[in-house]
Formats: structure tokens, C-alpha cells, sequence
């Protein structure tokens, strides 16, 4: 049998953590910085209403925050695949601080339009951090020990969400959005710092050929992955019932989506 395939206990997940250092980290950056946007996520959606007075507003929004990574998931891939993740990881993190940190100047009625580019930029960089995190598991974790990796990541990012929401709806409501957007701004910090202190090697950043301007806007890899996928019957099944509902619960992490908590982990032992 097939070492990866062995049964799973919760004692795995604690063995794990507690011996795997930079596993321990990437797991600690992912709690911090997912329950943080989701914090994040809920005080932009309370803003617009209460700039706008329409529900309509909260869609645009939802629009917004789904659109990059649809379009920016090819230019993702290849950067990751060109550069050192854990530098892709750190920079979308602070880069993601500083965008959740000026957003405090849009409380200001005249600064309100600030929202939308805002938002457009911090869930690009969350583009390219996503995909960075998962490549970086295999770097970190030894063949035996993948599937237990992948599946703790993908249960950690459904308990979050949930996590994430109700708790940033009882901090907005207590505390008031500002202390949202700071918790949410120190949350990415601590992120970065804990994926700083990793130590790894990524062999595929050094015989990787130099990234080109032109290669950001390389789409070919994507249609190559449509093919494929369209060719393999148990692939395309697999895709077409997780990928839309990852996209709307992760950002909007509505009940009705619920089955998905159940179904990730496992899509990731697969």
C-alpha cells in the first residue's frame, strides 16, 4: 500500500506540525492571513453600503474581488513557477498590508474611490499568494507525508473562512470597520514574518528560464490546461464541481456552499 494512502488519525496532523518547522509556519501564515481577509472582506462589503445605500454595491464589490483571480491565475502561475515562492508569498502579504492599511483613508467620503482600486489590487496579489502556497507544500513535505499536508491545508482554509466571518462580523460590530482594517493589516504582517523565517530550497527557481514582460501575458498554458483537462473525463468532473464553488465561498462564504467544507479534503488526498 501506498505510504501517502495510509489512514489518517488526528495525532498525524499534531506529529505533523510539531516536527515539520516549516510546515508549522506555512500552516500558522495560512490561519492568520485567511480569518484576516475574511475580516477584511466583510468591512469593505459593510463600507460600500453604507457609502452607497444600495445592495447593488455589495455585487460590484463581490465582482471585483472574483474577476483578477480569474484572469490574473495564468500570469500567477507562471511567476510562480519563474521566481522563488516564498518572495512571491512575502511581497502579495505586504503588499496586501499596505493596501488594507490605506483603506482607512476611504472612511472619508471625499477618498471613497479609493475602495474600488483598493480592491481590485489586494485580491490580485491574493492571486499570486494562493498558488504560491500550495506549490511550496511538496517543497516542504517529505512524499510520505503530502496527502496529510494538503488535506490539513484545505480543512484549515474551510474552518477559516467560517471562522473568519463570524468573528470579523463580532469585531466590526464591537470594536467599529477601523479595527478590521488594522487587525486585517497586522494579520498579513505576521504572515510574512512566519514564511520569512522558512527554510527551503526551490530548485525550479534556478533552472527556470528569466521571466519576460511577455510571459505575463502568456495565456497558451492556460488553454493547454483546458485541453487536457477536457481530455481526461475524471479530471473534468473534478474541476467542474469544486471550482465555482471555491471561487464564491471563498469570498463570500454564504451557508449554502457548506458542502464544500466536507468535499476539500477530499479533492486534496486525490
Amino acid at each position: 500500500m501506498d505510504p501517502a494512502l495510509k489512514a489518517i488519525h488526528f495525532s498525524s496532523y499534531l506529529r505533523l506540525i510539531q516536527q515539520n518547522s516549516n510546515f508549522r509556519r506555512l500552516w500558522a501564515a495560512q490561519i492568520v492571513s485567511e480569518i484576516g481577509d475574511c475580516f477584511y472582506s466583510l468591512a469593505v462589503y459593510s463600507l460600500f453600503l453604507e457609502s452607497t445605500g444600495q445592495a447593488g454595491s455589495v455585487a460590484f464589490a463581490l465582482v471585483l474581488q472574483v474577476l483578477p483571480q480569474t484572469f490574473i491565475g495564468p500570469t500567477a502561475g507562471m511567476v510562480n513557477d519563474r521566481v522563488r515562492r516564498k518572495h512571491v508569498m512575502m511581497a502579495a502579504d505586504l503588499g496586501r498590508m499596505l493596501v488594507v492599511l490605506v483603506m482607512l483613508l476611504a472612511q472619508f467620503r471625499s477618498m471613497i474611490w479609493l475602495v474600488c482600486p483598493l480592491l481590485l489590487t489586494e485580491t490580485t496579489m491574493a492571486a499570486f499568494f494562493e498558488p504560491a502556497r500550495s506549490s511550496v507544500i511538496p517543497n516542504i513535505t517529505p512524499p510520505e507525508d503530502l496527502v496529510l499536508a494538503n488535506t490539513l491545508s484545505t480543512t484549515t482554509w474551510s474552518v477559516n473562512v467560517v471562522l473568519g466571518a463570524m468573528l470579523g462580523g463580532l469585531i466590526a460590530a464591537v470594536l467599529g470597520r477601523n479595527a478590521v482594517f488594522v487587525l486585517n493589516a497586522f494579520s498579513f504582517l505576521a504572515s510574512a514574518l512566519l514564511i520569512g523565517g522558512m527554510r527551503f530550497e526551490e530548485r525550479h527557481a534556478k533552472s527556470a528560464p528569466p521571466l519576460r514582460l511577455r510571459d505575463l501575458l502568456d495565456y497558451s498554458p492556460m488553454v493547454e490546461g483546458v485541453s487536457y483537462v477536457r481530455r481526461d473525463f475524471r479530471l473534468m468532473g473534478t474541476v467542474s464541481s469544486s471550482k465555482p464553488d471555491y471561487w464564491s465561498w471563498d469570498r463570500v462564504g454564504y451557508c449554502s456552499q457548506s458542502w464544500q467544507i466536507g468535499i476539500s479534503p477530499c479533492l486534496g488526498m486525490a
